[in-house]
Parts: structure tokens; sequence; C-alpha cells
């Protein structure tokens, strides 16, 4: 340390004060002045009746707070006169020696700040060497690096054993929660798979902070509620399905006796007589004609196209097939029912029975 700073010969600002007496005259005069006022108003209260009277005596009172406060301030100012070119004098003799300290204080705090860059720059290129390999993102822990950088922490640039067993300890903290993110993801799509639901917002779920629990008891409730929706949609169809055939029953059934009743109104002569009269050969003739002259008008016509036909067959087939996925089965299963398939999901050791 430098021989000037250690002189002691100047270790103190060597100044003559002497304190400033303050007489107050008349003390007693005032003290019985304000006791008087104090006697006068003290206890009492404003009433509605003698607000305007109550306002006078306020504002005499705060103008009279008001003369003495200024008068206080004016001692004050005068007492303190000595002092304030006292402080004047102190602050241009000791700037010189303020503008020195600054510079070297603010090359002290570059220099530590340089070290500072140099630490941290160690302790980042330490979480990318302990993170490689795994999949801990070692910029998540760019809060921490600040206070693993503290030079308590290092022998010059080297770090100490207590700062390597601190990073490695978050580490090993994140990659434990990546594992049980893992298996929880796991659990939770197989358990999806097996419901045959997607685990998608399940997923969202556990990311958002539920528990595995809490979301194994939503897609429980989940799939009993489309359960419960399909059965009863299942039902709804049924009974449409059921209703439809019964009215088309009896719409067949209502023509069928209209036609009967149509034809056992006519005489018995009249039936004979008209089967008599479609034998005779000139009226089969005539007929002919009339078929004849209708083909005639179907070739210049749009093809007659007979009524297609509807049939329906119900083939029962065993699929055995493994997807990556929820989604691929999903996809796969929309295609069967497109083509107006219909899947029965059965465990592997049953065997397929009636749809």
């Amino acid at each position: 340390m430098s021989e000037v700073i250690e002189n002691q010969e100047v270790k103190d600002i060597q100044i003559e004060f002497k304190p400033a007496a303050i007489n107050i005259l008349e003390e007693e005069k005032f003290k019985e002045y304000i006791d008087k006022v104090v006697a006068e108003y003290k206890g009492h209260v404003p009433k509605a009746d003698n607000l305007t009277a109550d306002r006078k005596t306020r504002a005499k009172l705060n103008g009279l707070m008001t003369n003495l406060e200024a008068r206080r301030k004016e001692i004050k100012k005068e007492i303190n006169v000595p002092y304030t070119e006292f402080e004047s004098w102190y602050k241009k003799a000791i700037k010189p020696m303020q503008d020195v300290t600054s510079t070297i204080d603010a090359g002290i705090k570059k220099i530590e700040a340089e070290q500072k860059e140099a630490r941290k720059k160690v302790v980042h290129e330490l979480l990318v060497d302990l993170t490689t390999d795994t999949e801990v993102d070692s910029r998540i822990f760019e809060s921490f690096v600040d206070d693993w950088a503290k030079s308590s922490n290092f022998n010059d640039n080297k770090p100490k054993k207590q700062l390597i067993d601190s990073i490695t300890y978050v580490i090993d903290g994140e990659k434990q929660k990546i594992d049980e993110y893992k298996s929880a993801k796991q659990s939770i799509s197989d358990f999806c798979f097996g419901n045959n639901i997607t685990s998608t917002p399940y997923i969202r779920m556990l990311d958002s902070g539920k528990t595995v629990s809490e979301i194994m008891a939503v897609i429980t409730e989940d799939v009993l509620f489309e359960k419960q929706r399909k059965e009863a949609e299942e039902k709804r169809k049924e009974a449409e399905k059921q209703r439809q055939a019964e009215l088309e029953k009896q719409q067949q059934e209502y023509e069928t006796r209209k036609l009967e009743e149509s034809f056992n109104a006519l005489p018995s002569h009249v039936v004979q007589e008209n089967a008599r009269a479609l034998s005779q050969p000139e009226v089969v003739e005539h007929v002919k004609e009339e078929f004849d002259k209708k083909t005639e008008q179907s070739h210049s016509e749009p093809p007659y196209q007979a009524p297609e036909q509807i049939y329906h067959a119900v083939i029962l087939v065993e699929f055995d097939i493994k997807f990556g996925d929820i989604e691929a089965k999903d996809e796969w299963k929309k295609d069967i029912e497109k083509s107006g398939g219909r899947i029965k999901e059965v465990p592997v050791w049953e065997k397929i029975k009636n749809i």
C-alpha cells in the first residue's frame, strides 16, 4: 500500500467549531400565550348552526401556526449558515481524491466483471459436458449461472468440487423428472390405446401439471361416457329401424288389402267376361301391337334402367394387425367403416363371436 495513504499526519479535518447558542427571550410569555389559546379552544366541537364562526376560528389558528413555523425556519437557516459555508469548502477540497477513487473503483469493477464472465463460461462448459448424451437441455439452468459463477466457487478459474457436485445434483434431478414424465406419458398412452381413444388431450393435461392418477380418473370417466353414448345411439338406431320396418309392413298390408277389396267388388260374371275377352285372338293381337309400339318408342328414349337390387350379406373376417399408435388404428377403422364394414375389437385370446 502507498506510504502516502499510510501517513497518519492528516487523519482528520481539524476545524475550530463553536456550537451556536440559542437564547429564547420571553420564553415564559410565549408559553403563556400558547396556553391561553389552547385553553380557549380545547374540547371545542364544531356545530352546524355555528359553522361560519368555526371556519373563521380555524383560519385564525392556521394563520398563527403558519407564522410561527415561518419564524422557526428563519432561525434554522441563520444557524446553518456556518455549516453551509463549511460544506461547500469541503466538497471542493475533497473532489480530486473522489475522482481518483472513482477511477480506481471503475477499473476494479471492469476486471471483476471480466473475471466473472470467464467463470460463467466455465460454468456453461460444465453444463454442456454434464448434459451431453442426455435428454436434458443445458439452457434451462441459465437462471443458476450467476450464482454458480461466484468467485467463492472457484480457485482462480478452476471450479471447486462443491460447484461440480451442485451442478451434477441439479442435472440428475432434471433427468429424474424427464424419466418420470416419459413413464407417465407411456402409461397414459397405453391406457388410451387399450380403451380405443386418442391420448393427445390427456398428454396435454400431463403437460399442464395434472398427476397421472388425476388423468387416469378423467380417462375412465370419458370412456364410460362414450360407451353409454354409443349404446344409446345403437338402441336409437335399432328402434328407428324397427319402426321403419313396421311402417313398411303396414303400408304393404294396406295396399294389398285395397287391391283385394277392389277386385272382390266386381261381379263374378264381369270377371269371367273380362277373362274370356282377354283370351280372344284379336285382343291378343291388339295387345301385341301395342307392345311393339312401346318397344319402338323405347329405342328413342334412354334405355330402361331396372331398379337397383340391393343385396345384404354379412361377412365375418378376423384381423390380426399391430399398429404403431392409436391414430393409425383409428384411420384403419375409418376406412373399413366407410366401406360399410363394422369393427368389433376383442382381446387376442378370444375368438371373434357374432357381431
